[in-house]
């Protein structure tokens, strides 16, 4: 088994089939999480199951980082799947590769933090510059990505705009994500497919456009993974 391979880390099951569905061989690990070492093409790389959430995420993301699932060390991790779009910056189906990550609940301004800001923690976190760089030339658009213990509505987009102009999207998981890789010293990229606007009711069409939003996530990764590559190692 490969020891250090990239590392792509899902939320939903369904996200995880998108991945399966393009794999020439996958084998399950034993994990906490579901996990499979997964070949497709020249590309071998961990796939995991974080489940929802912002601590789920995070406590996977550190088994992984620590390489306690498989015993695989990340070169790189990746936060894929799908998104919610802020309306008027992306559109169903676009795919977003965030250059930062933040949490748009976070509030402790009353003690002198920013926005989005936890006390002692870092205002937001950086995604890798080559990554986000070649995520952009195949397409994806970058921006800011808000996550939090909430799925986003209609009613929090005129928060989030008011106080982070620069957010493009959201989730559930990438802002936990990227602390865990930031503090691990990982290369970290989130890319994500938009599956549903933060207007009306997001949740109807987010199981709408769920599957096709989660394939269209999992064929940009393994491009990118297949990219990197054929290059130089990511710097972290």
């Amino acid at each position: 088994m490969a020891a250090s391979i990239p590392a792509v880390l899902v939320a939903m099951p369904e996200e995880a089939q998108g991945f399966l569905d393009l794999s020439d061989h996958h084998e399950g690990l034993n994990s906490p999480d579901d996990a499979w070492l997964v070949t497709s093409g020249d590309v071998t790389y961990l796939l995991v199951v974080t489940r929802i959430g912002m601590v789920a995420a995070a406590r996977a993301a550190t088994l992984a980082a620590h390489g306690v699932i498989g015993g695989i060390t990340p070169t790189l991790i990746v936060s894929a799947g799908t998104c919610g779009g802020i309306p008027g910056h992306v559109q169903v189906g676009d795919l977003v590769a965030p250059c930062c990550s933040l949490d748009w609940s976070a509030d402790s301004t009353s003690i002198g933090y920013e926005y989005g800001q936890v006390p002692g923690h870092a205002e937001f976190h950086e995604s890798d510059d080559a990554l986000v760089d070649l995520a952009v030339a195949m397409g994806a658009k970058k921006g800011y990505l808000a996550s939090a213990n909430a799925f986003a509505v209609a009613e929090t987009v005129d928060l989030i705009r008011e106080r982070f102009p620069k957010v493009i999207a959201t989730d559930m998981e990438s802002a936990a994500v990227s602390q865990v890789a930031a503090a691990s010293g990982i290369p970290f990229l989130s890319l994500r497919c938009v599956s549903d606007m933060c207007q009306g009711d997001g949740g109807v069409e987010f199981d709408e456009h769920l599957d096709d939003a989660a394939a269209r996530s999992a064929r940009a990764t393994l491009d990118l993974l297949a990219r990197v590559a054929a290059e130089e190692p990511v710097a972290g």
